[in-house]
């Protein structure tokens, strides 16, 4: 055999390996196939359409006060995210996740993907997924609320402290979907999954509503804390911003490091 022929079937051996390496790009775009779950969607616009309503109904209401006040955008804000924030956010988006993950306990998915060593980019793929999904949420109730403001008269200028508002948001949502993954892929069904993430979040309500600043780190608490709904003095604070961002950073990565190890396990 020449050495031109053993070079060429080393160089298709590399390629051939490279090829057959797991994509996380691919895995990402396999789970926005099968995760699309449209009832979610749904819901988040209808739920959020009704703290839309109470926001907007609050401020046509006392409209005379607010004006003496300068308040307009905050006035919608603060009804329309506070009961969003509290119930309707954590659960759908718990569902959502439990959902995911139930099926693929159903299908046994994890035993085959530990079995061919493609765990860890299939995980990857379901983080990005997982923050793709949050940033939508967030930004299903970010135009919302834009369309309810300028419906209202408000000047569109001073829009630019609630859009920030979405960054500790969105990591806030992506720290709850990580956490509802990992005890999904602990418990391996829906029905359970939602069980312990009801608790949590009526607990979250409970800490929010009697001792604020202790909640403020509480997983099921962090899209309040993140939208500032029980702080509107601090609305368009950066610190307050960035507070926000790192502790849900923090539970994005212990609920992604509790996300592997419990994956691991599913032999």
């Amino acid at each position: 055999m020449s050495r031109h022929t053993i070079d060429t079937i080393a160089i298709n051996s590399r390629a051939s390996r490279v090829r057959k390496r797991p994509s996380v790009v691919a895995a990402f775009r396999w789970e926005m196939r099968k995760a699309g779950n449209l009832w979610y969607w749904l819901a988040t616009v209808l739920f959020d359409a009704i703290g839309m309503f109470l926001g907007r109904d609050q401020y046509v209401s006392y409209r005379r006060e607010f004006q003496a006040q300068g308040v307009t955008w905050t006035a919608v804000w603060g009804q329309a995210i506070l009961l969003s924030s509290m119930v309707f956010m954590p659960i759908l988006v718990a569902a959502f996740a439990a959902q995911i993950e139930a099926n693929e306990h159903r299908g046994r998915n994890w035993q085959r993907l530990n079995a061919s060593g493609t765990a860890g980019t299939a995980m990857a793929g379901k983080m990005l997924h997982g923050l793709f999904a949050s940033f939508m949420t967030v930004a299903v109730f970010e135009l919302e609320f834009i369309a309810v403001g300028m419906n209202t008269g408000f000047d569109l200028s001073q829009i630019g402290p609630y859009l920030l508002r979405a960054v500790p948001m969105t990591m806030a949502v992506w720290a709850i979907m990580t956490l509802t993954q990992a005890i999904a892929a602990r418990t391996g069904s829906f029905a359970s999954t939602m069980s312990i993430m009801l608790l949590l979040t009526l607990a979250g309500c409970a800490l929010t509503l009697v001792a604020p600043t202790l909640a403020m780190p509480y997983p099921l608490a962090l899209i309040t804390t993140a939208s500032a709904a029980r702080d509107l003095g601090n609305l368009a604070s950066v610190s307050s911003v960035i507070a926000s961002t790192l502790a849900a950073a923090l539970w994005v990565l212990i609920g992604a490091l509790a996300f592997r190890r419990l994956t691991r396990k599913a032999i």
